[in-house]
């Protein structure tokens, strides 16, 4: 029985959508850190489900890294512009992630004072909402602009 071959690896990205994976990438594993910190309980429960869903987050900016350095490979920025909306769409993801490292560590000063606040539960689901709004979400669509008309003079 004849084997199928395996599937070659992903083609290696250009600089510059490299370094905006690895942005993404170690802010989602200060995350995993600021969780593994946190004394086993409810709190490091509800950040490590969260800490799934940036990881899958930050999977969909690997796939859209791909889709930008296949429309325009580049060293340290880019001109075209269905390129320019992928990069915008990883600043957002990138601010997402950043947001989520920011209330993950208010969450940990706030268990490591007292574990029975009521304010830790706040702000989990704060970031259990952020968390699900990433990368994924579609951008809202830009207006397109009106087309002038050209009127042709009757001549009399």
């Amino acid at each position: 029985m004849p084997r199928t071959p395996p599937e070659p690896p992903p083609p290696a990205l250009s600089r510059y959508w490299k370094r905006r994976v690895a942005e993404c990438a170690a802010t989602v594993a200060r995350f995993h850190r600021i969780t593994a910190a946190l004394p086993a309980g409810p709190a490091r429960n509800w950040l490590a489900e969260i800490g799934k869903r940036l990881d899958a987050e930050l999977d969909a900016v690997a796939r859209l890294a791909t889709v930008g350095d296949s429309i325009e490979p580049a060293r340290r920025r880019i001109r075209e512009q269905p390129a320019k909306r992928i990069a915008a769409r990883l600043d957002t993801a990138a601010a997402g992630f950043a947001a989520a490292v920011t209330q993950a560590a208010e969450i940990a000063e706030q268990v490591a004072v007292d574990p029975a606040h009521s304010d830790v539960n706040a702000h989990l689901e704060v970031l259990s909402r952020q968390a699900s709004q990433l990368a994924l979400v579609p951008e809202e669509p830009e207006a397109e602009p009106e087309q002038r008309r050209w009127l042709r003079r009757r001549q009399a």
